[in-house]
């Protein structure tokens, strides 16, 4: 079965066209059922495929049917946290705790550079700090599970497919007529 060059990219298009047209007729809160039955033919080579309902598979998510639109659903995801920038104000507000406002900015950098260094240190040092030990863990950790709680988010539904795909050996067709006949879609 021998296919000319670009066929797939021109299906792939028609594809995303029937996409659109689907979304429209439907709501992202709606779950559907279809079984395609679609001939393809290369009108160039005269290779050719039958997409039809895999009837031998009765089971799984597609219950039978050739196609299953799923509804959207709600998951619960870890929340999106900005590590970079909670680390900075938390340096940030160590700093500003330990160093006084009217500190010579000479004096003042200084003091800052060895903080972050000793900061870096504890981070990278398991050795060196355990959250466990500290007199305020509880609420620490209380904190930090808050800052990092699940969040609700929604995701399009699955689109699941039962389809198989028949070559199609001694295509009989009247291309001719087939041509006489088109209508302009523009793609």
């Amino acid at each position: 079965m021998e296919w000319t060059d670009g066929v797939g990219k021109a299906l792939g298009k028609l594809a995303s066209m029937l996409n659109k047209q689907e979304k429209g007729r439907h709501t992202d809160t709606e779950e559907y059922y279809a079984d395609p039955h679609v001939y393809v033919m290369d009108m160039n080579t005269g290779a050719a495929v039958l997409l039809e309902v895999d009837a031998e598979n009765t089971k799984g998510k597609t219950h039978g049917r050739g196609y299953r639109k799923c509804a959207q659903v709600q998951q619960r995801m870890p929340s999106k946290f900005p590590q970079k920038k909670a680390f900075a104000r938390l340096l940030s507000m160590a700093i500003r705790n330990f160093v006084p406002e009217d500190t010579d900015p000479a004096y003042y950098s200084v003091v800052v550079n060895k903080a972050i260094e000793d900061i870096a240190q504890m981070l990278t040092d398991d050795s060196e700090w355990s959250i466990e030990d500290e007199k305020h863990s509880p609420a620490l950790n209380k904190a930090i599970s808050k800052l990092m709680d699940m969040t609700l988010s929604t995701r399009a539904g699955d689109t699941l497919i039962n389809i198989k795909v028949t070559p199609v050996d001694t295509a009989m067709m009247d291309v001719s007529a087939i041509k006489e006949n088109k209508q302009e879609v523009v793609l």
